[in-house]
């Protein structure tokens, strides 16, 4: 059965609405120009994101320089902006499909200046079985890329306790517990709303604090990422899931 084709923003709004998933998600609006320019003042870098697509395509960083100067970052590619017209301007010429969402960007951790997040897979047998978590791993972006999309930004992958080891989160001793009551959490929540979905690509990201943040659910997850780590385990549970 075909998982459902849905956008980032009506995924959001179902679990916005979810009380203990709210304070793991970022604060997320459709993309006008005023909502960017409030955005801008209270966070100063702001991703403007494409609510359909994936792999990181179309993801646009912008950067409140000050004096009325923009840094919009999209790829590897930077460029300066004077003035808010002209910077609402160039952006635009960047998106790719018309529906963009706004949210703050997130202090991802990092890994020798280079930012990390995370893809979990949750998945289940039928819509009345129960969510398992089979795997997770860590993506690292490529030098120069705001994404951690591996393939996009030529990054690689880690796994998850390395990557958390090496980075320069702060120290949360119960962090893989948090991270594995988010995505539990996601599931039940998608799962309902979506009664057809049997497995997800939760992709999130570790601030600098150690507090998990939920960036993206994935409900046509590729399992290149799994293939990728040298011990193969949570690759061969995925498959075997999605054959049962």
């Amino acid at each position: 059965m075909k998982a459902p084709n849905v956008g980032k923003w009506g995924k959001h709004q179902h679990m916005v609405q979810d009380e203990f998933l709210r304070e793991h998600l970022p604060r997320t609006r459709l993309f006008s120009p005023e909502a960017l320019w409030e955005y801008a003042a209270d966070y100063k870098r702001v991703m403007l994101k494409p609510s359909g697509g994936g792999g990181g395509a179309g993801i646009i960083q912008l950067t409140d320089l000050g004096d009325d100067r923009y840094l919009i970052h999209s790829g590897k590619h930077r460029r300066t902006v004077e003035g808010k017209e002209r910077a609402v301007e160039y952006a635009k010429s960047l998106f790719r499909p018309k529906t963009y969402l706004l949210q703050p960007r997130i202090p991802l951790g990092r890994i020798n200046g280079k930012p990390f997040d995370v893809r979990v897979m949750i998945q289940r047998k039928g819509k009345h079985s129960p969510w398992v978590i089979t795997g997770w791993v860590a993506k690292l972006a490529g030098p120069g890329f705001v994404v951690t999309n591996v393939a996009r930004s030529r990054g690689k992958v880690l796994p998850l306790g390395t990557a958390i080891k090496k980075s320069n989160i702060a120290a949360n001793p119960n962090l893989l517990g948090e991270i594995r009551q988010v995505s539990m959490a996601v599931a039940k929540r998608l799962g309902t709303a979506y009664p057809t979905l049997r497995e997800i690509g939760l992709d999130m990201g570790i601030d600098i604090h150690g507090k998990p943040w939920i960036i993206e659910a994935n409900f046509r997850p590729s399992l290149s990422l799994f293939q990728q780590l040298q011990d193969q385990t949570f690759y061969r549970r995925i498959l075997a899931m999605r054959k049962r």
